[in-house]
């Protein structure tokens, strides 16, 4: 009886406490595993290079914060604990798709050229029992996420004037046919 209770006690000590951010935190590795393949496939059906860059080195993010926070669920005693998403595969067609750049960012990421962007990591931290390594780990995806998020924005804005140099050019090589037009004509007037 005494090596029962011996058993029962080990047993209880082995299972640690479920703090109360872990679904944070698994959210947060499931949603960046996530958004590196989506990422990815775009940056692989970009024809921008500079935009293939940004989204390269933002993918890259997105994958090591999915790894450190699946590897603190593990330090914590607990495994991820993947989860369906109705949306994802509709994100991975959507990337692999053959639409402008521009539109991906608007359907993938919110983003256009005249948005203004939105913090969502301003609550993060009214959890008041999230241990200081997790605190770590969660300020530095902060940080890392703000970065990402100013970059991708930047991206965009790029595409945004690239496209309005792209209106004018279009709008001056149309003036210049009707030129050409108007100059044949009266060509043909003259002789």
């Amino acid at each position: 009886m005494k090596s029962d209770k011996k058993s029962q006690k080990s047993d209880e000590q082995a299972k640690p406490a479920k703090p109360t951010y872990l679904g944070l935190l698994n959210a947060i590795a499931i949603g960046e595993a996530r958004a590196d393949a989506v990422l990815r496939i775009w940056r692989d059906t970009t024809s921008s290079s500079d935009l293939a860059q940004v989204l390269d080195f933002v993918a890259i993010r997105e994958r090591e914060h999915a790894a450190a926070f699946t590897k603190r669920l593990c330090e914590l005693g607990f495994a991820l604990r993947e989860k369906t998403s109705e949306t994802h595969d509709a994100h991975l067609s959507l990337a692999a798709s053959n639409i402008g750049d521009r539109e991906k960012f608007k359907a993938l990421l919110n983003i256009d050229a005249e948005s203004a962007a939105e913090d969502p990591f301003c609550g993060l931290f009214q959890d008041t029992s999230i241990d200081p390594a997790t605190g770590a780990l969660l300020g530095r995806y902060i940080a890392e996420e703000r970065d990402s998020d100013r970059r991708l924005r930047g991206a965009c804005a790029l595409l945004a004037e690239d496209d309005a140099k792209d209106d004018v050019l279009d709008d001056i090589a149309r003036r210049l046919e009707r030129l050409t037009e108007t100059l044949d004509e009266l060509k043909s007037l003259r002789g």
